[in-house]
């Protein structure tokens, strides 16, 4: 008969040798899935797979949460892409705030932790703050820098041209629609006519042909300004900002590209009028040279009249009287010397002035096209309470910045992104009305890492400070000449933003940078 305590002590016995068979069987496989997970967040040694993004329809933005290690990019469209990210590890935490993308590289180095690679590469300060790929280990572990998994870094580093706005916040921040009366709406302008290119060229290459290939009295001096065209014989179409930039950048290209071809003709036409003047001025010298021994001779000439005897004396007058005609003749080719060098003097003088004048015409038309150029980028207008004044930048360099009034200025008012996207679809082309996006960022001085640490050790949450004022509420505060919103009127469209921040301007913000706001 079986003993029933010896039956169930042979059973858990049975058992723990099978449980302990098994856990020496499976330990080798869970090891290798840890590894197998952890590799799927390196983006060095697996590439993270990322669903492909819907086609781009810009402006393209990123909004970064450190708190859920999430980016996610948006673009006309809305969600365009969104990934996990590892962001800066406790003692080296990402600064939170507005930054814009100021620098790419696809193969960059650190020139800090020791030339680490940093592929795709968007910096996002001068400080050394930047997006690329990276590991991923789940988890902040970066130096500050925003980590990518490869396949979202490779897609954005192509997708991105360089002005993309992007915001660093502890939480999520999600944009939301948003209209404002005080919100500037962009300016239209009257398109410049096509024929009016052809003038200002056509006029530089006609003086430069004339002063080159004809002599000075046959050459026709046409009338050349390099200026932007008036709306004589425009087109009548309206343009919105960037339109009408691009029309503008193009006129002056052209400009600019025919006073360069102008060039050559009339520098060529300089060096010939001043060799002609050369000659002419040694055409001057031998005449006074003949001249002067013409003079002599007749000198000579008179001096034997006075000495000769009368039987000799016919033969001294006809002596002197050739030698007063060769006088003459002298003078007469003087004259003519003098005359030949003024008129070539004259022509070197007009010749160089042409060609001044051309050279003035291609430094204006090469200024003009940097000009629009930098009126194709975003404008960026940043509003801070703390000065109490308005600065505008386009492309990185600073436009203008004026005062404003802000009500009750001893309140905050908080920090404020207004981000402009194209018109909605259907809106009629001579009166596009930008839709507006608007994100309310909070200030911490707590580093997100010791938030999580706090957490993992069960200690109580420090309270976050909440918004100070809406978004919308912080525009009715602001008050704004005029003339001043006329102006950005005529740099605003889609991708162009407004910031509202307590502080003044960042030590970030500097020369090739845009705006950047901290709010840590």
């Amino acid at each position: 008969m079986n003993d029933p305590l010896r039956t169930s002590f042979a059973r858990w016995r049975d058992l723990a040798l099978f449980s302990c068979l098994s856990v020496a069987l499976l330990a080798p496989l869970d090891s290798a899935e840890a590894r197998k997970r952890y590799r799927s967040y390196d983006g060095q040694r697996k590439k993270v797979e990322v669903p492909a993004p819907a086609p781009l329809n810009r402006p393209l933005f990123f909004v970064v949460n450190i708190g859920k290690q999430r980016i996610t990019a948006y673009s006309n469209d809305g969600i365009y892409a969104q990934a996990p990210i590892s962001s800066g590890s406790r003692g080296h935490a990402t600064p939170t705030g507005i930054f814009n993308i100021i620098q790419k590289n696809r193969h960059h180095r650190s020139n800090i932790y020791s030339g680490a690679p940093m592929p795709f590469m968007q910096r996002l300060t001068w400080s050394g703050v930047a997006m690329h790929q990276g590991a991923l280990p789940g988890y902040p572990a970066s130096h500050g820098c925003i980590r990518l998994p490869y396949a979202f870094a490779s897609r954005m580093f192509n997708a991105t041209e360089g002005t993309e706005r992007v915001i660093v916040a502890k939480d999520d921040v999600v944009p939301m629609p948003f209209s404002h009366a005080k919100l500037p709406e962009p300016a239209m302008m009257q398109a410049p006519g096509s024929e009016q290119v052809a003038s200002i060229s056509g006029r530089m290459l006609a003086n430069a042909v004339n002063v080159a290939e004809r002599s000075s009295e046959d050459a026709q001096r046409i009338d050349v300004k390099a200026e932007a065209p008036d709306n004589a014989d425009a087109t009548g179409k309206l343009l919105n900002p960037r339109e009408y930039a691009l029309a503008m950048r193009k006129i002056a290209a052209k400009t600019a590209d025919d006073a360069e071809r102008a060039a050559s003709p009339a520098r060529r036409a300089v060096e010939a009028r001043v060799q002609e003047q050369r000659v002419a001025a040694t055409d001057l010298r031998k005449a006074m040279v003949a001249l002067s021994v013409a003079n002599r001779r007749l000198d000579a000439a008179e001096r034997r009249l006075s000495r000769v005897p009368e039987a000799k004396r016919p033969q001294a007058e006809a002596a002197k009287a050739e030698a007063e005609a060769k006088v003459s003749a002298a003078q007469t080719q003087v004259e003519a010397a003098e005359r030949a060098r003024a008129e070539k003097d004259e022509a070197a003088a007009e010749a160089m002035k042409a060609f001044r004048q051309l050279d003035d015409t291609r430094s204006q038309a090469a200024n003009g096209t940097l000009f629009w150029k930098r009126r194709l980028a975003p404008v960026s207008v940043f509003i801070s309470r703390k000065t109490q004044r308005l600065h505008v930048r386009q492309n990185y360099i600073k436009v203008f910045d004026v005062p404003i009034t802000i009500r009750d200025p001893g309140k905050p008012l908080g920090t404020h992104l207004y981000m402009a996207m194209q018109p909605a679809s259907g809106s009629a082309d001579n009166d596009p009305k930008l839709r507006w996006l608007s994100m309310t960022l909070s200030e911490s001085s707590e580093d997100p890492a010791d938030r999580r640490t706090r957490r993992r050790k069960g200690k109580a949450e420090q309270p976050r400070p909440a918004p100070n004022v809406s978004a919308s509420a912080a525009l009715d505060r602001i008050e704004i000449p005029e003339e001043v919103e006329d102006k950005i009127s005529e740099m605003l469209w889609a991708g162009g933003s407004i910031i509202v921040s307590d502080s003044g301007i960042s030590n970030e913000t500097g020369e090739y940078t845009d705006f950047v706001i901290l709010t840590r």
